[in-house]
């Protein structure tokens, strides 16, 4: 008889632990690259009508988000997903996503050399040091640049760890720069744009506009749907080529 979500909880926290744990110095970083963008998102979302107002459909607006948008992803301070939503939402579908998609490549970049820095080699031991983490270790650079970029793609497309945890691991396991960002653009354009597109439909979303206003409910629930849909077609090719299974 299967264990009930309840009663596994404990056990998922223990093994949580213990693989933060094993990351020696690494680890508080860890935590903070994975946890902080849900925290971030949640003030940002809660404080909303004191800072959304100050944004307008503007070049000095785009510069500001940019700006502010990449050093609050790069630094773990917010998730994509949020920054693309609020992209789409203040400047529109396709600027929108333009813009999603320049915060993602520099927020890459610059938190693949902050983070890469800060966690040092004490994170790339660690996996050296577990055969499980050493196989996922040896498949991202054991085998091609080619076969890397895949691999990272899918990662990114999955996602099983935040933007920000993944720029870390993949700093600190010593993959290639040029690799991690053509990799991890095409693998956050899809979720990227969808979200972009999902908060510029939200902007022109009207309840008082009546019954017309369903095909952008429908258009709103189609996009996040694919998103989700990619992530698990992404999160099953990726176990498939890493030949062990995913922990939820």
């Amino acid at each position: 008889m299967e264990p009930s979500e309840p009663s596994r909880a404990p056990f998922r926290f223990a093994r949580a632990r213990a693989a933060v744990a094993g990351l020696g110095a690494a680890g508080p970083l860890f935590v903070v690259a994975s946890v902080g963008p849900l925290l971030g998102a949640t003030a940002l979302a809660a404080s909303a009508g004191a800072w959304l107002p100050l944004l307008a459909a503007d070049v000095g607006s785009a510069a500001a988000f940019v700006v502010l948008g990449v050093l609050a992803a790069a630094a773990c301070a917010l998730p994509t997903h949020a920054t693309s939503l609020v992209a789409g939402f203040v400047f529109g579908h396709v600027a929108g996503a333009g813009l999603a998609l320049l915060v993602i490549a520099l927020a890459a970049v610059l938190g693949y050399l902050l983070l890469g820095r800060l966690a040092g080699g004490a994170l790339r031991a660690s996996v050296l040091a577990a055969p499980k983490a050493r196989a996922v270790h040896d498949a991202l650079l054991g085998r091609g640049e080619a076969r890397a970029g895949w691999l990272i793609a899918l990662l990114r497309l999955s996602p099983l760890l935040p933007f920000a945890a993944t720029n870390l691991l993949l700093a600190a396991l010593g993959v290639r720069l040029g690799t991690f960002f053509y990799a991890t653009i095409v693998g956050n354009t899809p979720r990227a744009v969808a979200m972009a597109l999902v908060g510029a439909e939200l902007q022109a979303f009207d309840l008082a506009a009546g019954p017309g206003e369903g095909w952008r409910a429908l258009a709103i629930a189609a996009s996040l749907l694919v998103v989700v849909a990619v992530a698990r077609i992404a999160r099953r090719a990726l176990q498939r080529e890493l030949g062990a299974p995913l922990a939820p």
